[in-house]
């Protein structure tokens, strides 16, 4: 009996130590969603024992990501092993997979990466780089415990070009930071690197034939962008430009930064490393001014400068213009292994080239109808150029007005020129999309929130499956001009990029924003180890006025765990050192409230509300004539709503709603909407309007909401203390350039929020 006892404890014993723990579903959080994924029972434990077997030489470069890992956080290496059969993560071919497709096979005793490329079996170690515990991700050896969940996995992306962009003219980035951001990347398998190099404010690139273009062109004095980010950075130090990125140069202090051509190559390298390509864009004729002050025999005058909105362009009518171009082209062809380069064409003022007369001699010459087929001529001598240098031409969407060959490929950014999209596809161009209204990640994040990125299907419903085969991936990008350091790169950057990444993986329709979203709040932890800045939701009671007669209860919420809110009501921009928010916050003067929310050492935004103590409003006698709001509209470049002088005379039309209406993506162009608005009861009111660029709402005479200036889409509140009866109401609208938005809501008193139509305004 004692000797039965014991032989069962030491089968217990033994078992207990050969098993692992088992993992929930809610622990299992894969960003980019894997088109399928089974979970089993236990786990597979990486320990320094653990031996790692491949079959070929082209897996040799995951195996050595995945050491990399290892070594900074566990403190082991793997070593390899032809004949392990146990405790060992294998990689194995499978010719049957497509390129960067792969198969995880998780059993307690093995690990099985299968595919038929580098990339995929590295994109599957990337995958147990994720279940892995975030502490993988440290910089130092760290306490954990490394099991990978038993779970099987087939996956395969949508899209070939999932990328990302990084611009470098307007604020410089340094190669340590490239090198982060091409990891970041790497995490969520996204393969394409998009490095806008040369623009107005700054060349990047270090080009041996034409050394002025660095030792001049990649330095400037204060620029209009400086000056925005400094005024910025007086309440968000996010805003501060980087100091290493200023320099004495000629008795000056100057901003600027390049790359050296081997720095380059090291940047190509370390991308390939981890199966990203490098695209390079040297953006002509246009944004051409950091070239063509050092070079100005470039332009059609001999003169640089600037005409109304962009910089005077290269002279397309001279030889010395081709010759320029195709020398500094050459150079980044032998930089870049990749088959495209990006050459802009975005944006160009063609003014100069209608009174050239060598411009309009090449017109002419070339039978070719405007300005527009003067930049197309232009582009397809490049083109032919590239092609004996082994590369494609890419460009902005602006290149097809003028026609393309079939083999040039372009980037739709412009929401508001959608034939674009189909145009190229039925001239048999391929094309990446990268709206602005949704992929533009230097817009605020309230302007483009995670939920907007997610929900943006890329391929128009329209689009029929010949015309889909031309959508060959989509793109983010990182405009610079108010994004001055890393830090404030990576609050742009995250969380949207998982977004960006999870729709460039996954097949068409197979989306859940709430799933989505609680993956991403468990990758916080992983991006805290990373050390990365994340963006930190907006604070719930903010910008916006607290209106009131007696006294507001200002309530405040934010959806992030362990994130704490401080506040001020003194003007001053919040710290860790200001008031804590613990309870509702009881105002009985006027005044200015100003919050940042604080999650660890990350900062969130600083947001604003005013605070207005005030009578109630008496109603005017009014008789209506029907219902809906009185609207005029008016034409031409203002320079923001405030500026809008609307003409005398313009003919009115009554409308049911706050919108763009029959002008949905018209520039330059402004709205008044008109009418009285019905207050039924006495109480505050509160209004509000979402707008791109500025909007104004007022009651009477008293500007409720102030949704002024230039800006993405965003919203803004406004509350008012109303007596029964009838109020004028107006709203101002202006839309400079890049398509439009408009609308208003209104929440009355008890109520809830709701649009602001012509049911509730009168004429």
């Amino acid at each position: 009996m004692n000797f039965r006892v014991t032989a069962l404890a030491l089968v217990v014993v033994f078992f207990t130590a050969c098993s692992t723990r088992s993992f929930s579903p809610d622990e299992i959080n894969l960003i980019p969603k894997p088109n399928k994924l089974t979970l089993n029972e236990q786990s597979f434990k990486i320990s320094n024992s653990t031996k790692v077997k491949i079959s070929n030489k082209e897996q040799q470069k995951a195996v050595d990501y995945l050491n990399g890992l290892l070594k900074k956080a566990a403190g082991f290496q793997l070593e390899t092993s032809a004949d392990a059969s146990s405790n060992v993560i294998a990689f194995v071919e499978n010719k049957q997979l497509k390129p960067e497709s792969y198969t995880l096979d998780v059993t307690p005793k093995q690990i099985t990466i299968a595919a038929s490329n580098g990339a995929g079996w590295f994109y599957g170690v990337q995958s147990i780089r994720q279940l892995l515990p975030e502490a993988i991700e440290a910089k130092s050896v760290a306490k954990a415990e490394w099991l990978v969940p038993c779970v099987s996995i087939e996956d395969a992306p949508r899209f070939g070009w999932r990328g990302m962009h990084m611009d470098f003219s307007r604020h410089f980035f340094n190669i340590d930071e490239v090198k982060q951001f091409l990891d970041y990347m790497a995490l969520y398998k996204l393969n394409t690197y998009h490095m806008h190099l040369t623009d107005d404010q700054g060349w990047r690139i270090e080009i041996k034939k034409y050394p002025l273009l660095t030792e001049k062109g990649a330095w400037r004095v204060e620029s209009s962008h400086d000056k925005v980010c400094k005024d910025k950075a007086k309440t968000n130090e996010t805003f501060v430009i980087d100091p290493s990125n200023y320099h004495q140069r000629d008795g000056k202090k100057m901003y600027g930064g390049f790359f050296t051509q081997e720095q380059i190559r090291e940047i190509v390298k370390y991308a390939g490393d981890r199966y990203i390509t490098v695209v390079p864009e040297i953006d002509i004729p246009g944004h051409f001014k950091a070239a063509i002050d050092n070079y100005p025999y470039l332009t059609c005058n001999g003169k640089p400068g600037w005409g109304r909105t962009f910089s005077i362009p290269a002279c397309l009518g001279k030889d010395t213009t081709y010759d320029f171009i195709k020398e500094i082209l050459s150079e980044v062809a032998d930089l870049f292994p990749g088959q495209y380069i990006h050459i802009g064409g975005d944006e160009v003022n063609t003014t100069d080239w209608k009174t050239c007369k060598k411009c309009q001699a090449v017109i002419r010459k070339n039978k070719l109808k405007n300005e527009h087929e003067l930049q197309s001529f232009f582009n397809r001598d490049i083109e032919k150029f590239l092609h004996s240098k082994g590369k494609r031409l890419m460009g902005w969407d602006e290149i097809v007005e003028g026609g393309l060959t079939s083999d040039a490929s372009m980037m739709w950014w412009r929401n508001w020129a959608p034939k674009m999209r189909n145009k190229a596809a039925n001239n048999g161009n391929d094309m990446v999309i990268s709206p602005d209204f949704e992929y533009y990640f230097d817009f605020m994040n309230e302007a483009t929130p995670l939920k907007k990125v997610y929900n943006y299907e890329p391929v128009p419903a329209e689009f029929t499956p010949e015309q889909e085969k031309h959508i060959i991936g989509i793109q983010a990008n990182l405009w610079s001009e108010w994004i001055p350091n890393f830090k404030r790169l990576q609050i742009q950057t995250f969380p949207r990029m998982l977004a960006l990444a999870e729709t460039a993986w996954n097949k068409k329709g197979d989306k859940d924003f709430d799933a989505f979203h609680n993956r991403v709040k468990k990758h916080y932890k992983r991006l805290d180890v990373l050390d990365i800045n994340y963006y930190i939701p907006p604070i719930k009671g903010m910008n916006q006025t607290y209106a009131f007669v007696d006294s507001a209860v200002i309530k405040l919420d934010i959806e992030l765990d362990n994130a704490e809110i401080y506040y001020t009501l003194d003007g001053t921009a919040p710290t860790r050192q200001s008031t804590r928010y613990t309870q509702p916050i009881v105002a009985k003067k006027s005044g200015k409230l100003l919050a940042r929310a604080y999650k660890n050492q990350i900062a969130g935004e600083v947001y604003s509300a005013k605070i207005d103590k005030q009578d109630y409003r008496k109603a005017v006698a009014h008789t209506p004539k029907g219902k809906g709001f009185n609207r005029i509209v008016q034409k031409g470049k203002f320079k923001s709503v405030e500026a809008v002088s609307f003409k005398k005379g313009l003919k009115t039309k009554v409308v049911d709603k706050v919108d763009m209406a029959e002008y949905n993506n018209t520039e330059h162009i402004a709205f008044e909407f008109t009418g009285y608005f019905k207050a039924d009861k006495k109480g505050i009111y509160d209004f509000s309007t979402t707008s791109d660029d500025g909007s104004l709402l007022f009651i009477g005479d008293k500007l409720v909401v102030d949704n002024g200036g230039n800006h993405a889409p965003r919203k803004r509140s406004g509350m008012i203390a109303l007596l029964p009866g009838y109020h004028p109401i107006t709203i101002r609208f202006h839309q400079g350039g890049g398509g439009g938005e408009v609308a208003a809501t209104i929440k009355v008193p008890a109520g809830e929020a709701q649009p602001l139509n012509g049911q509730m305004v009168t004429h």
